[in-house]
């Protein structure tokens, strides 16, 4: 039965998730669907870095308590380059109530969200693709089961490959990057201190790469390598590997972001590299401001509102991993001979905080209010 003020969700993963919560909770009706068989498995990391923004966006759900009960702060990080200890990050000074990365498995996030919504009466459609959609201003998405959903607006958070977004016939726009990833969960024979990241950036031809920890005794690892064989080999003291993955990476947007009363969020609208882990927060940013938005009956705003940061972070982005992945020779002087003397300087400390927590980024509206 068609709904006036339906909102139809094509995707289920965190971005989708949050777009179910936001709109929930601000009493919008929502329906949310997923090609997949559930949520990310509980042992694959994925997604792992919270950051303030999307702890403030879910402070109103209650949603914030649960997960920082969850998960470790990472509060800082050591740097090291060519293997020597260089200089270290405080996240303290940053003007947030949550001035650190909250660490927690994509996995957990998920099942957070959806617990909340299943409290509330709503379920996610497991294994229900959108299989097509007609009339972008009053639209009505087909799915895979046969059956039309005539709804207000449509939200894709369907990933990079996205199904709504082949229906708009939006383009990509962008670049590919030339570097391969590697990834990896792992655990340590010993105890490691879980509220400090490590970063190890590459002299010569060494490889970058980067510890986040989960616990006091497991971490992600991630950096600028072909196999993730070689990412473990370059770190001591692990006892075994959970996880691990390869992928590439590009720099691309949606052309737009919404068309009619069709929008786009999180991959389904942009990817990037994971350096800085802006990706998921990035699309709950999407979600939560698509949900007031259309709570306040302003959701043609969406698209101008969204593109500037998106294009922001793209090219934040492509510079952090162009300087980890293959840093000129200026870049690799300033981390090594001025970055120790700045970091000590607590003006220079907390904008440099701000900048990896995105509190530089235009902050929602509505949390200034």
């Amino acid at each position: 039965m068609a709904r006036d003020d339906l909102v139809f969700i094509a995707g289920a993963g965190p971005v989708g998730l949050a777009a179910a919560v936001e709109l929930t909770r601000r009493g919008v009706p929502v329906r949310i669907v997923d090609v997949g068989a559930g949520p990310t498995p509980v042992e694959q990391s994925r997604a792992l870095g919270i950051l303030p923004t999307t702890l403030r966006i879910f402070e109103a759900s209650g949603l914030t308590q649960e997960l920082l009960g969850a998960g470790t702060e990472i509060t800082g990080a050591e740097i090291a380059i060519g293997g020597k200890p260089a200089f270290s990050l405080d996240l303290s000074k940053a003007r947030t109530p949550y001035p650190f990365i909250l660490s927690l498995p994509q996995g957990r996030t998920e099942r957070a969200m959806i617990a909340w919504l299943k409290d509330r009466a709503i379920a996610v459609e497991w294994n229900v693709a959108v299989t097509g959609i007609a009339d972008t201003r009053r639209p009505t998405v087909t799915l895979s089961s046969g059956e039309a959903v005539a709804a207000r607006a449509v939200l894709g958070c369907d990933g990079s490959h996205s199904a709504v977004r082949e229906e708009l016939g939006v383009p990509w726009v962008g670049e590919s990057y030339p570097g391969v990833f590697a990834l990896a969960d792992v655990t340590f024979s010993e105890p490691l201190d879980p509220h400090r990241a490590k970063i190890s950036l590459g002299a010569d031809n060494e490889r970058s790469h980067a510890l986040l920890p989960m616990s006091d005794r497991s971490a992600r690892l991630i950096g600028f390598h072909d196999a993730p064989e070689k990412l473990v080999e370059a770190v001591e003291g692990i006892e075994t590997v959970t996880w691990q993955s390869t992928f590439r990476v590009a720099f691309r947007r949606a052309e737009r972001m919404s068309r009619g009363w069709v929008f786009l969020a999180g991959d389904a609208a942009h990817v990037h590299s994971p350096v800085g882990g802006r990706g998921m927060n990035l699309g709950i940013w999407d979600a939560a401001t698509f949900a007031w938005l259309f709570s306040e009956g302003r959701e043609t705003e969406y698209e101008s509102q969204r593109l500037p940061v998106v294009k922001a972070v793209l090219d934040q982005t492509l510079e952090g991993t162009t300087t980890l992945g293959a840093p000129p020779a200026y870049a690799s002087l300033a981390l090594r001979y001025l970055m120790p003397a700045a970091t000590r300087l607590r003006p220079v400390s907390r904008r440099i905080a701000e900048r990896v927590l995105a509190l530089d980024l235009p902050q929602p509206e509505w949390l200034a209010s």
